[in-house]
């Protein structure tokens, strides 16, 4: 019976998830941003009693909200800008892209391709083309999730109360703070490392002159938040684009290492550093999770999987009913 339960609960989750996304994607992205604005507005009130300036929890808010807005509404404009640039030379790399494929028909690796079909579906145009419009419409879907973010700022206190009213037990009381400072400890964290990565992807492109540095600067960012597959995608994209740029390998293979080396420092020394232990999620589970997602919400789905699932554990190590399914969805069964 309680197997059927399961089953079922996972059956109504599915079909809730795929129907209700286009309300629960902007949902759960503002919720995801609202995690990080208020892990650092906490930070922001901490530092400002050190020095004696006493700001207030909503005042943190409105600073950080003001610069959220103003900085998304900055890099929207500049990838939009950093795409259709490269939409005015597409000719150029549709030009090297052809003149590689040429240089490959004439090598033994000819059998592992046809030409005609990669022709097909490597148009640079279409690619790019489908990229801005991908760019666009999530910029026009943006202001549903700052309207959310909003709602989640205002809703704080009220939850704070709610909470409260509902225990007054101490001990559930402590579990709960306990889950939310794991939670923003998790992502501020996160962050701070993704923008690292970010940044250093968009310096070492710079360097190179790549024309689509603040495109995959940006992209590093995001992509920093799934583990294994979103570093090979951050690695692999600008590489491959760098060959077709320039038709240059000795920089394409520089830019492989030292792109390598900064997803190994950040990622496997620095970010475990700051955590005190690598991402506690077992491979297999994220990536089931993540196809599933991905096939429910695409890309969306995909970059959110990870901070859902994290929170999932976090949430469920926490109540004994359920810390059996939080070691079974960790990587080592440890729970710390």
């Amino acid at each position: 019976m309680n197997f059927l339960n399961i089953l079922v609960t996972a059956v109504v989750v599915f079909f809730l998830l795929h129907f209700g996304k286009f309300i629960l994607i902007p949902l759960f992205f503002s919720l995801f941003f609202y995690v990080i604005l208020n892990s650092i507005s906490n930070d922001l009130i901490s530092i400002s009693n050190k020095v004696n300036i006493k700001i207030s929890e909503f005042s943190s808010h409105v600073i950080l909200f003001s610069i959220f807005i103003f900085f998304v509404y900055f890099f929207f404009k500049i990838l939009k800008a950093n795409i259709s640039n490269v939409i005015e030379n597409i000719d150029l790399y549709q030009a090297n892209l052809n003149q590689l494929l040429f240089y490959f028909s004439k090598t033994p690796l000819n059998n592992l391709f046809n030409e005609s079909i990669i022709m097909e579906n490597f148009n640079l145009m279409d690619i790019f083309t489908y990229v801005l419009n991908m760019v666009t419409s999530f910029a026009g879907s943006f202001s549903m999730i700052i309207f959310l973010l909003i709602f989640l700022v205002i809703e704080k206190k009220f939850f704070k109360l709610k909470i409260s009213k509902i225990t007054k037990n101490k001990n559930k009381l402590k579990v709960f703070s306990n889950i939310n400072e794991d939670i923003y400890n998790y992502f501020r964290i996160k962050a701070f490392t993704s923008f690292l990565t970010g940044m250093c992807t968009f310096i070492i492109l710079i360097f190179f002159n790549s024309d689509l540095a603040i495109a995959f600067g940006i992209l590093s960012f995001f992509l920093n938040f799934i583990p294994y597959i979103g570093s090979l995608i951050s690695i692999l994209l600008p590489v491959i684009f760098s060959i077709v740029e320039n038709l240059n390998f000795i920089n394409s293979i520089i830019i492989f290492t030292l792109l390598f080396l900064n997803h190994i420092f950040i990622g496997n020394f620095l970010e475990n550093k700051l955590m005190g232990k690598a991402l506690n999620i077992s491979p297999i589970v994220l990536l089931i999770f993540l196809s599933i997602m991905g096939k429910l919400w695409g890309i969306s789905g995909m970059f959110l999987s990870v901070p859902i699932i994290v929170v999932l554990i976090i949430v469920l190590k926490n109540f004994k009913q359920t810390k059996n399914i939080a070691i079974l969805l960790s990587e080592k069964g440890n729970l710390k």
